[in-house]
């Protein structure tokens, strides 16, 4: 999937040093808000993670940049079959933030759930502090609907959440 400044595409086993660095470099700010990416975070921890992507239960694609650079990853995960809903995320490389290249993904992202998962909700949720993935979900067009009390467990203590969510048609 491109939109002509990103492209998303699987990872593969090929991937596995420049996604491990790009969390590694990035751990300081990602650990945050995804207790997964610390320091000591490798290339089994990335091959864990791409064998276990997958529909039903994670569906994840890396993002490129112009240069063909891997500058972080955006998905769908909690599919909902029911429903027929889903949780947009998205982390980005340090050094990658501020070119829109969440924002850009997240659309290719929630377009392709729409289309080839017949999805008909897709909800993207953030702790309350975090305000760059706050900026994204706006600028995707998503609605905001609430703050969810204490729902989200990060750094051994309980966060304040932000729901946002997108129907079929309303992204930006």
């Amino acid at each position: 999937m491109t939109d002509g400044t990103v492209r998303l595409r699987p990872p593969t086993e090929a991937d596995l040093p420049e996604l491990a660095d790009a969390i590694r470099a990035s751990a300081a700010e990602l650990a945050e808000y995804l207790p997964w990416a610390i320091g000591e975070y490798d290339e089994r921890d990335t091959r864990d993670w791409i064998r276990r992507r997958g529909y039903p239960n994670e569906v994840g694609f890396v993002i490129l940049d112009p240069t063909g650079t891997i500058v972080g990853v955006c998905g769908l995960n909690g599919f909902d079959e029911l429903h027929r809903s889903a949780n947009l995320g998205f982390w980005l490389r340090t050094s990658a933030h501020g070119n829109g290249y969440a924002t850009r993904a997240g659309r290719l992202v929630a377009a392709h759930g729409f289309d080839a998962y017949r999805l008909r909700r897709i909800e993207i949720m953030m702790a309350v502090a975090n305000t760059a993935s706050r900026r994204v979900a706006e600028r995707l067009g998503a609605r905001h609907e609430g703050i969810l009390r204490s729902k989200l467990q990060l750094g051994g203590h309980r966060h304040d959440a932000h729901l946002y969510s997108l129907l079929p048609g309303e992204t930006a």
